[in-house]
Formats: structure tokens, C-alpha cells, sequence
């Protein structure tokens, strides 16, 4: 890798010393880049992946066959009418009853079309005592959980007044909701925690807090103008809410990651007794390259996800892949400038609890256990390859048996939510499913004939 490391080594160091030189000027790039991604993301809006796009086979070239033709098919429900009394049947008085008072109410609500009762779509079970009102939700399907709140009342309110018969509602809008409610919050929640959590790791590595702070603030720099980049991508390659979580996560962690790479070699050059220029130049050349090769590697790693064929996998893997390689610009170019401009001062701050143990005038602070480690791998290459490669290779054995299938909704979010129950009791009344197959004909005269 000779001549191909020193090139690295050469860009690193380059960069590292103009920023440090144009100190103002590399940080005024960079803010204005942030801004101009943001800005421009804003303006172009995101396109998200269609659930088309998340199918394979027949059924994608069905899902897409029908986006092109520009027909639009609303979000379905479907309200589960079911007797837990083997006397009590779907033709008895009391069940025929509870079914209208599920249309009347559903109806009432203004926000659905296309009622239909079992009685006249014949959707009631083998054994009698199930039976399934089905409709449509008015507007888009894409926004349709957020009208369906009403819908969900109404059916509560009948469940109300027929206690004897167990009535729930179940499909896409109702899901959607659902799962949005229940797990949305999560998700911002851990996004949220990231940044304080990865914070306090900083405090307690550094002790002081600007040199924490300036690891996160590069990271939230370059998520932020990611999710600028992403919006302006998305219109060649959708994205989704799942692949903006993954690069916020992955953005923070390599944003942090590399800064301190590049911040940890500076102190210690300076703590050897080297001036700040000095120390910057060698921190450049080393960390600098590090960062350099470690992020082109984490892109090389992400851009096989561009592979799978999987649209949702695939904006996953370009998210994480924009975003690392933003991070590793940011951290080879502005850092060394808010480094030269900072000083000294990015030692203050200090947290008087959590101050640096004093380091060994020989050992420079270096861990002992990664010294001996270290020192052993070297004495003996040859054996530390084999040893190595032969556990990577016995814990990647697995995955050559490993069987892939989709999950059912109680797999994949348990059984504790009520909607899931419903799905079940749904597929244990009607097996197969209760929602007819679609036969999708494409021709260039749907009218001919043949």
C-alpha cells in the first residue's frame, strides 16, 4: 500500500495544514455548506420509497403496473365481528344487529366509502360465529392513519354497546396509527439521547467540556446537512423516515469517532512538549489519514447495501453512506481549524471529578493491556493473521445456515399491542387472509377481445 498510503497521508496533511493556516475561511466554508444543504433539501422536499419499491417479484411489477396507470387504491379496514359463545351465530338477531350498528356508525363518520356488510360480501367464517364489515378510507392511503382516529371511536363505541360480541377494527390506516403511536415516540426518543449520552462518553474521556463538545458539534454539523443532501438525493433514489433514523445513529457515531481520533493525537503531541502548529501538522498526517481510510472503508462497506435490491435497504445504505463521508470531510478539514483557533482554551471546562490520570512520562497515557497486545502481534505476525482470521471466520460460520422469512406481526412486535391480537384472531377466522388477491392485466386495449 506504499505509494497509495502516502498519497493519503498527503491529502490528509495538506488539508489539515490549509485549515489550520485559513482558519476563518475553513470554518466559513463549512457553515455555509451546512446552510446550502439544508437549504437546498428544504426546497426540494423528500421523496420517500413507495411500498412498490419494498416488493419483489410479481407483485412489484403488479404495484408498479398500477402507480403508472395513476390509479389509486385507498387504504382498506376491516371491523372484526366476532361471537365468543358457540350459541351466539352470525345469523342470530343480536350478531345481525351488532353488524349494522358497525356500518350505521362507521358511515357517520364521514371519513370512509364502500360499506360492506358480510352479509352481502359472504365474509363469515366456516364455524358462524365471525364475520368481517369491510370499507375504504377517503383521501390518500398514505396519510390515511392520520383520519382514521374517528373510524377507531365509532367501532369502540359499538363495542361498547354490544358487549357480548367482540368488535375490532384492523387494517392499513388502523396499523399505520398504531404503530406510530406506539413506536414513534421510541425512536425520537433514542434519537434525542444519542447526543447527551454521547456527550457524557466525551466528559468522561477528555474532562473537559470543549474538547467534548467539539466531537458532537462536528456530528450534528454533518447530520444536519446530510438530512439537507438526503431531501435533494431522494429525487433520484427515495428515502425513508427508517433510513433517516439509521444516519442520524450512524452519523453521530463515526462524527464522534473520527473528531476523536484527530482531537485525542493533538493533545498528546502537545502534552509531549510540541507547539500547537506542530502538533496539528502530526495529528493531520496520522489521524488525519486514519480518519481518511476509515471513512472511505465505512462507504466501500455502505455502498453494498446498494446492492440488495431492497428499496428500503437501499436508501438506508446511501444515507449512511452520505453522511459518513461528510463526517470525514468535516473532520480532515474544519476540525484542525477550530483546533488552531481554540488553543489552549480547548481544555476549558474542566470537570474537577473527572480529571486525567496522570500520565507516564514514557508510556505517553497509552493503555498497558493494547501495549502487550500490540507488542505480540508484531513479534509474530504471521500467527496473529491466522488466529485472527480463524475467529472472524468460525463467528461468520452461522450465517451459512441462516433461514430468512417474513415476520408475521407478532413476531416482529410481540403480542401486547390489542391490533395484533385482532390480526390474529383475523387469520385464525378466515386462514389465508381476509382480503381478496388482485389480478393486475396490462394491454395496450384492456377492450380487445383477446
Amino acid at each position: 500500500m506504499g505509494n497509495g498510503d502516502s498519497r493519503v497521508r498527503g491529502i490528509a496533511a495538506r488539508a489539515g495544514g490549509w485549515s489550520a493556516r485559513h482558519r476563518w475561511t475553513a470554518v466559513g466554508i463549512w457553515v455555509l455548506f451546512v446552510f446550502l444543504a439544508m437549504a437546498l433539501g428544504s426546497a426540494a422536499g423528500r421523496v420517500d420509497v413507495k411500498d412498490s419499491d419494498q416488493l419483489k417479484g410479481e407483485t412489484h411489477t403488479a404495484a408498479r403496473i398500477i402507480e403508472d396507470a395513476g390509479i389509486e387504491e385507498p387504504a382498506s379496514e376491516t371491523v372484526l365481528v366476532q361471537s365468543e359463545d358457540a350459541k351466539l351465530k352470525a345469523t342470530d338477531a343480536a350478531f345481525r344487529e351488532a353488524v349494522e350498528a358497525v356500518v350505521t356508525a362507521v358511515e357517520g363518520t364521514g371519513e370512509v366509502t364502500e360499506v360492506t356488510s358480510p352479509y352481502d360480501s359472504r365474509t363469515i367464517s366456516k364455524d358462524g360465529r365471525s364475520a368481517l364489515v369491510q370499507f375504504d378510507v377517503r383521501g390518500d392511503s398514505d396519510t390515511a392513519g392520520e383520519r382514521i382516529e374517528p373510524v377507531l371511536k365509532a367501532v369502540e363505541g359499538v363495542q361498547e354497546d354490544h358487549g357480548a360480541l367482540r368488535i375490532e377494527e384492523i387494517g392499513g390506516a388502523s396499523m399505520m396509527k398504531t404503530f406510530d403511536d406506539a413506536f414513534g415516540d421510541d425512536f425520537q426518543k433514542a434519537e434525542y439521547s444519542a447526543v447527551p449520552v454521547a456527550l457524557g462518553i466525551l466528559l468522561i474521556a477528555f474532562g473537559a467540556l470543549v474538547a467534548a463538545l467539539l466531537p458532537v458539534l462536528l456530528a450534528v454539523t454533518a447530520i444536519m446537512a446530510t438530512m439537507g443532501l438526503m431531501g435533494v438525493v431522494s429525487h433520484v433514489m427515495p428515502m425513508s423516515d427508517t433510513a433517516n433514523s439509521v444516519m442520524l445513529l450512524v452519523g453521530l457515531a463515526v462524527g464522534v469517532d473520527y473528531c476523536l481520533f484527530y482531537l485525542r493525537r493533538e493533545r498528546e503531541e502537545r502534552e509531549a512538549g510540541r507547539d500547537g502548529q506542530t502538533a496539528l501538522r502530526i495529528a493531520a498526517a496520522t489521524s488525519g489519514r486514519a480518519i481518511i481510510v476509515s471513512g472511505v472503508t465505512v462507504c466501500v462497506a455502505m455502498a453494498g447495501m446498494l446492492f440488495t435490491g431492497l428499496a428500503e435497504f437501499e436508501a438506508m445504505g446511501l444515507a449512511s453512506l452520505m453522511v459518513v463521508a461528510v463526517a470525514m470531510v468535516g473532520s480532515v478539514t474544519v476540525l484542525p481549524a477550530l483546533l488552531s483557533l481554540l488553543g489552549e482554551r480547548v481544555e476549558k471546562g474542566r470537570i474537577p471529578f473527572l480529571r486525567r490520570r496522570a500520565r507516564d512520562r514514557k508510556g505517553g497515557g497509552e493503555s498497558r493491556f493494547w501495549s502487550a497486545v500490540l507488542k505480540r502481534v508484531l513479534a509474530r505476525p504471521l500467527v496473529s493473521v491466522v488466529v485472527a482470521a480463524g475467529a472472524l471466520l468460525a463467528v461468520a460460520a452461522p450465517a451459512l445456515g441462516m433461514k430468512t422469512q417474513n415476520l408475521t406481526l407478532d413476531q416482529e412486535f410481540g403480542d401486547s399491542l390489542p391490533i395484533v391480537q385482532t390480526y390474529n384472531r383475523v387469520n385464525e377466522a378466515f386462514p389465508g387472509g381476509s382480503d381478496p388477491a388482485e389480478v393486475v392485466v396490462h394491454a395496450k386495449d384492456i377492450n380487445a377481445p383477446r
